[in-house]
């Protein structure tokens, strides 16, 4: 009985330090009040305002934060424009203007290479998104980062800022060269032809630089077409598939494509619940297994042509 007394003052001395230790409602007004100061001074185009304004108070305790690590504030908002411009690329153009004029760069980034955003990037098809620096590189404010997205999840034009309330270190910006491959990994879309890997660089594309695990794709896809060129010696191996569908037997949607050292074409059949697909390449020695996995003999490339 007694035993069960002190468990019973144990949980609840731990309850109460849990609610002495969380912020209180005071606290986290003050810290919204802050956040959006910060967001207040957001540079925006002449007759733009800010809507739909979301507000995430992070976490900085253990109460708060249970085993995951320490969280910022972040304040999310849309841009809303009266007459925006007719197209994704001049929007695009718009903004980054619009930064440049104010003081500000967008910075993208493109193998672990920050680079400007610039006229030029957006006219190549860039998506138009990046933080917010400086001239200097500098965080937007000495207390935020600041991010910057022209379009939304499913491509579709929809301005947004993203404020998160802790300053990033300076940024070096370097010179890419934002091919139309390029723009298309850093887009991580299959919806227009480009090199998805090659060895060595092809249209600067090397077979590191598939980026992320799964590529943007119409949900009504059922096969992804390639274009495989690549030495007579060896052989490609393309996987393709639905990143969340479990229980297939492992490499399904593969093609094992015999090199010739001429372009095949070949269609890669995929079964998708959503809207992305995950993409492997490998080329291998000829013959290869699952338990034998020969270096390659020679260069290769392989193109992404369609989806249908």
């Amino acid at each position: 009985m007694l035993g069960g007394l002190r468990t019973f003052a144990l949980v609840v001395a731990l309850l109460a330090t849990a609610v002495a230790c969380g912020r209180g409602d005071e606290e986290i007004a003050r810290l919204r009040q802050a956040v959006e100061a910060e967001m207040a001074a957001a540079p925006l185009p002449q007759g733009a305002e800010l809507v739909r304004g979301r507000f995430d108070k992070g976490c900085h305790d253990f109460w708060e934060c249970a085993d995951g690590p320490d969280r910022p504030a972040v304040y999310e908002a849309d841009l809303y424009l009266g007459r925006p411009p007719s197209s994704t690329s001049s929007m695009c153009a718009y903004f980054v203007g619009m930064l440049r004029d104010k003081g500000f760069r967008l910075a993208g980034e493109w193998d672990d290479k920050r680079f400007e955003v610039d006229a030029a990037a957006c006219a190549a098809g860039h998506p138009g998104a990046g933080t917010v620096v400086r001239a200097d590189g500098k965080s937007f404010s000495a207390k935020a980062t600041l991010e910057f997205s022209l379009l939304d999840d499913r491509g579709v034009v929809a301005p947004h800022y993203k404020l998160t309330y802790e300053p990033h270190e300076p940024l070096s910006l370097n010179a890419v060269r934002l091919t139309r491959s390029v723009v298309a990994h850093i887009r991580g879309a299959l919806d227009r032809e480009f090199v998805l890997s090659a060895a060595p660089e092809a249209d600067g594309i090397t077979s590191g630089q598939t980026r992320g695990p799964w590529w943007k794709v119409p949900s009504a896809t059922t096969s992804l077409r390639f274009e495989v060129t690549c030495d007579e010696r060896d052989e490609a191996w393309l996987d393709a598939h639905d990143p969340d569908i479990t229980g297939k037997p492992y490499g399904w949607g593969r093609r094992v494509v015999r090199c010739t050292g001429a372009a095949t074409v070949v269609d890669v059949p995929v079964e998708l619940k959503k809207d992305k697909a995950t993409v492997r390449v490998s080329v291998y020695g000829r013959p290869a297994s699952a338990q034998r996995q020969p270096s390659r003999n020679g260069d290769y490339v392989v193109r992404f042509l369609s989806a249908s």
